[in-house]
């Protein structure tokens, strides 16, 4: 690769899974728009057209980098976890060359190359030389991915996921991509009160301070330490930067996210700090870009984001105003294995009743209960759709809880909106895959 490739590394090591994304941040300008690889990019492609034509087109509020790389460990520390890493199409010239190198008598073409090289397998499309993702082309700029090595393993654990992606990335795009990476960016999910700015350089105090702070998100600080921690080892003079998942929602007015108990219980940093700001902060202003064109301005919006988290935030001229998740991202709408807001007395009645801990109960509320617990083992929302299709009661009955909770939900922050909405937008896999939810709770 050429000296003046510049590559972006995220990392989101979340409660059972991990993502990784290897991008070339697209600059706005000129042949380096694309961090120098020669693949161009939606602003790559703009510096050469005309003033009419820069006319006509509406820019993205933000521009999509090109994307090299991505992996996706999934059901971490269960029997079916696995781990899958995924090439851009874009890139397999400069990795072909590479492997041309040090294969120099071979004449074959690069689908052939990448088949035989370690292992890696084309999909079906992308072996046609077709785009694997057409819907994903934007303004002429194809996103096609190729399916390179998948992983399957028992009780994969976060570490070796996140070691063994760093080494499918080097052995895919060469040990020069070490050199490439100019800053390694991170979600984390709590910050608490002492993060709020929108991102954060991370230094020994920084690191410290989510520590102490871990005991408020439990199921995911934790893994995101150690994401950070694995990512200092791998690239020691690479900075770290975070990302918090609760700094969207520090623009919530005092009344709303302050508890009603005592006044000391404020003290311990108990209140609602809210989660998936991330995701809303950037869904927002996609949506508000592509819903400008309309002629319309909408400054009053609702999110719904759901995956296995789920949880719903009213916007207001960009700021947070209220959202669902709370003190801890257990609070809330029903959800994949969480159980959403419920009775707090339900803690210490189940410990008397049915001789559990709290700790026990509280686990229970975490990882067996949502769509899990009323399904009675399924939180995929495909599986359980096509099982209640099909007459199963207990999907039926999950299916029914989910919608009418995130509906009444919903509702609720309409009023935090002022009585009225401009629209209402759904995201992550349930939200954008799944029109069968989103037709349900509308």
């Amino acid at each position: 690769m050429h000296s003046r490739v510049k590559t972006i590394l995220i990392v989101n090591s979340g409660s059972s899974s991990v993502k990784a994304s290897l991008l070339c941040p697209s600059s706005g300008t000129g042949e380096e728009a694309d961090g120098g690889l020669g693949i161009h990019s939606d602003a790559g492609r703009a510096a050469n057209e005309t003033t009419e034509q820069k006319e006509k087109r509406k820019p993205s509020v933000l521009s999509p980098p090109v994307r090299l790389l991505t992996a996706h460990a999934e059901m971490l520390g269960s029997p079916g976890s696995s781990l899958t890493v995924n090439i851009c199409t874009s890139a397999i010239s400069k990795i072909t060359e590479r492997m041309q190198h040090q294969h120099p008598d071979t004449t074959s073409s690069s689908s052939s190359i990448l088949c035989r090289s370690e292992g890696l397998l084309l999909t079906p499309r992308a072996a046609a030389g077709e785009f694997d993702h057409p819907r994903k082309k934007k303004r002429g700029v194809p996103r096609p991915l190729v399916n390179a090595k998948k992983f399957t393993m028992k009780n994969m654990s976060h570490q070796w996921a996140i070691e063994t992606i760093v080494e499918r990335m080097i052995l895919m795009c060469g040990p020069q991509i070490m050199q490439s990476i100019t800053a390694i960016g991170h979600r984390v999910v709590h910050g608490g009160d002492q993060f709020s700015a929108d991102a954060t350089i991370v230094t020994e105090s920084v690191l410290k301070a989510i520590e102490n702070i871990s005991h408020l998100a439990p199921l995911h600080n934790p893994s995101n330490i150690l994401g950070i921690k694995i990512a200092q080892r791998k690239f020691k003079n690479v900075p770290n930067i975070v990302v918090f998942d609760t700094s969207f929602h520090t623009t919530m007015p005092r009344y709303i996210k302050t508890y009603p108990l005592p006044a000391e219980y404020a003290q311990h940093q108990i209140r609602k700090y809210g989660f998936h700001g991330i995701s809303v902060k950037y869904v927002y202003l996609q949506a508000s870009a592509r819903l400008a064109t309309m002629g319309k301005r909408f400054t009053r919006m609702i999110i719904a984001h759901l995956g296995n988290g789920a949880s719903a935030t009213a916007v207001v001229n960009g700021q947070s105003v209220d959202t669902t998740m709370g003190f801890t991202p257990l609070s809330g709408t029903m959800m994949g294995t969480r159980s959403g807001s419920v009775d707090p007395s339900i803690v210490t009645y189940a410990s008397k009743e049915m001789g559990k801990s709290a700790e026990e109960v509280l686990e229970d509320l975490n990882k067996r209960s949502g769509l899990h617990g009323i399904s009675k083992g399924d939180h995929d929302m495909r599986e359980i759709m096509k099982k209640a299709s099909k007459g199963n009661v207990d999907a039926q009955l999950a299916i029914g809880m989910y919608v009418h909770i995130l509906a009444k939900h919903i509702a609720g922050l309409i009023v935090s909106c002022g009585g009225d909405i401009d629209a209402l937008v759904f995201t992550a896999g349930i939200g954008e895959h799944c029109y069968g939810i989103r037709n349900l709770t509308v």
